[in-house]
């Protein structure tokens, strides 16, 4: 029988307790990246939309950055 020293240690039976907290999960990596991906699909359609209207090209695309990834 091991002899608990700390707090810390007499939670090492939760299943958080030996995780990195800065290790993300498999599912919040797949989630991460399925946005992503979503994110870039938005912002090419923008961009289509913009230049089938006569928008020249560099002018899209600045303003589909600046509409879709502007800090708050």
């Amino acid at each position: 029988m091991s002899t608990v020293t700390s707090y810390d240690d007499a939670l090492g039976f939760l299943p958080t307790a030996n995780k990195d907290p800065k290790r993300r999960s498999l599912l919040a990596k797949i989630r991460l990246i399925a946005q992503a991906v979503h994110e870039g699909h938005v912002a090419a359609r923008r961009y289509q939309e913009l230049t089938a209207q006569g928008v020249p090209h560099d002018k899209a695309a600045t303003q589909v950055f600046a509409e879709l990834y502007r800090a708050d």
